[in-house]
């Protein structure tokens, strides 16, 4: 068992290893080139080979590079964003190991994976000595019939979808430029309310169209009333499996439902497209006292509840001493 670690794959042969190991949208190429958000950003793409030099698993890793020296040579970081795709699932473990290895080599001293879509991450990372940030996501089944779906929303929840309906409120998928920088702008001006300031530049909207939207491994979602905007999604999705993964509503939003109206229009339309499961995303447990209203909401869609804790790891005390430098220094 070896790994091969590349800085550049063929997309559709890489896409195709990922459906091959059971990967899912966090390990596309699209997504892969997408967080590659920053000039010291390089995206890792990391195949796991049997002794017959059959690829039997993928890895996404983001290597975030400091710019001046030693930092760069030893204070690297690895961004994961899901664990691991394998087609034997004894077979994660070693390969993170291996991953370890090769990554301290190359000068990382810290891993932190956020574990998106990965139902195994509590055992895993637990198991590797990560520390742990507790978090859960939402999972929804699609290939149920969509009256059974509907029942297992909370009657309040049904009641505001239908409430929202008779008030005119529509929903549509959208793919232009326009849709993307909507869809930014509402949510900078929805996290500003909170206190949170995200970027909104045009580099942004641009990177989210042609590295996600483009290649059709996302959809805008936006609901209107009237002709105005009152609320936008970004869904990801690839084979048979969606992943929510921003959003942004307006005040009017919230007085018409149009979240609620937004994600059970998405259901329908993803159920539609054959997606066999939809997932809305984590909330951190350890902000629950902040984030209690997002858990409801998500919760209220009938969905299975997922403890998935996301993790980070030292692996290098040499690069922990020297990044602790270049913390002081800066």
């Amino acid at each position: 068992m070896e790994i091969i670690v590349s800085e550049c794959v063929s997309a559709n042969e890489w896409d195709v290893l990922v459906s091959h190991c059971g990967g899912n949208y966090f390990h596309t190429h699209a997504y892969a080139l997408y967080e590659a958000n920053k000039s010291n950003i390089t995206p890792l793409f990391i195949s796991l080979l049997t002794a017959d030099g059959d690829v039997s698993g993928i890895a996404i890793v983001h290597l975030e590079t400091p710019k001046k020296w030693p930092f760069s040579v030893y204070c690297k970081k690895a961004i994961f964003g899901t664990l691991p795709g394998t087609m034997n699932t004894d077979d994660l473990l070693p390969f993170m190991r291996l991953m370890e290895g090769a990554l301290a080599k190359l000068g990382v001293f810290s891993l932190f994976n956020h574990a998106y879509e990965s139902r195994e991450s509590k055992r895993v990372l637990t198991t590797l000595g990560y520390k742990l940030y507790e978090r859960s996501e939402f999972y929804i089944s699609l290939e149920a019939s969509e009256e059974y779906i509907w029942s297992k929303l909370k009657g309040s929840r049904r009641n505001k979808i239908r409430k929202a309906e008779k008030q005119g409120v529509e929903s549509n998928f959208g793919s232009t430029i326009e849709n993307i920088a909507e869809l930014k702008s509402i949510q900078e001006s929805a996290l500003a309310r909170k206190g949170v300031t995200v970027s909104n530049n045009n580099e942004v909207v641009k990177r989210i169209k042609v590295k996600l939207v483009d290649s059709k491994r996302a959809v805008v979602v936006t609901s209107e009333v009237e002709g105005k905007v009152i609320n936008a999604g970004l869904f990801g999705y690839f084979n048979d499996k969606a992943y929510y993964i921003i959003s942004g509503s307006t005040v009017d939003g919230n007085k018409f439902s149009g979240p609620a109206h937004m994600i059970w229009h998405t259901i329908q339309k993803f159920k539609e497209m054959g997606i066999k499961a939809i997932n809305l995303g984590g909330v951190s447990e350890e902000e629950s006292q902040n984030q209690a209203g997002l858990f409801s909401f998500k919760k209220d869609f009938g969905a299975e509840i997922i403890n998935q804790p996301s993790g980070e790891k030292i692996i290098s005390f040499k690069g922990t001493t020297l990044n602790k430098i270049k913390k002081l220094l800066s």
